[in-house]
């Protein structure tokens, strides 16, 4: 009987092991997501993949820092990127990325919404 009891034990702690990971790898990828740059970065790759220049030019963000950004999202799993010669152009990993901003947009507006009716 004690056998079955650690095996259940064992696969309980598993569980909340494999919870645990799963709730350490949202945080992580949602600090990807959390920084200005970032997000208007994938606001103007939703409409199609662009070069790094292209979004050089489109961002203001001199060409170190934004490949800082571009990079961080790449490594997290956001973008995906492709070369064509000289070019690096960048695309979103998953279109449902820019459904959830969106959605967080929605809601943020919302909320400035009910505000500004409260105090006007």
């Amino acid at each position: 009987m004690k056998v079955v009891d650690r095996s259940a034990k064992r696969q309980k702690q598993s569980r909340k092991n494999s919870t645990e990971e799963i709730y350490d790898i949202q945080a992580e990828f949602c600090k990807g997501l959390a920084h200005p740059k970032r997000i208007l970065i994938l606001n103007l790759l939703k409409h199609g993949e662009l070069s790094v220049s292209q979004l050089v030019k489109m961002t203001g963000i001199p060409q170190a820092n934004l490949s800082q950004h571009l990079g961080f999202l790449r490594q997290q799993g956001v973008l995906t990127a492709r070369r064509a010669g000289m070019n690096i152009y960048y695309s979103i990993a998953d279109k449902r990325i820019i459904e959830a901003c969106d959605l967080i947009r929605e809601i943020i507006n919302e909320r400035i919404r009910r505000t500004r009716s409260l105090l006007g």
